[in-house]
């Protein structure tokens, strides 16, 4: 199952691999802190949001909706980010959208929910 770890992999990885001249070190922290925040769901069990609902844990908040708007919030920040509006919003647009893929090869829980057709893993088979 993948844990914070492993969703910071992928913005790290993205960083090494594009250079500092392309992801500035407060981009990279940027794109780590999206790629993580999505398990703040987690926090909808105690406010007794269903593990089902919409807004439940890998529910809207693994959704390429929500990546999208880190990304514009990314966008916006660019110049603390120290980066140009396009690299950061490119590059927390797939540190975010990361998350929910992988999510989607876990086996554990009810996988992530896409769209209005109830959750999903990459184990799910159509009609079953």
């Amino acid at each position: 199952m993948p844990s914070a770890l492993s969703h910071a992999a992928i913005p790290l990885a993205l960083g090494l691999g594009l250079g500092s001249r392309w992801v500035s070190r407060r981009l990279l922290v940027a794109g780590i802190v999206a790629s993580v925040v999505p398990d703040l769901d987690v926090l909808a069990f105690r406010l007794d949001i269903a593990y089902s609902d919409a807004f439940g844990h890998r529910g809207a908040s693994h959704s390429l909706v929500f990546a999208f708007a880190l990304a514009l919030i990314a966008f916006a920040c660019a110049a603390p980010l120290r980066s140009s509006r396009r690299n950061a919003f490119l590059f927390v647009l797939v540190c975010a959208a990361s998350h929910g893929l992988l999510d989607m090869f876990t086996n554990g829980g009810m996988g992530v929910r896409c769209g209005g057709h109830g959750p999903r893993s990459a184990s799910s088979r159509p009609g079953g």
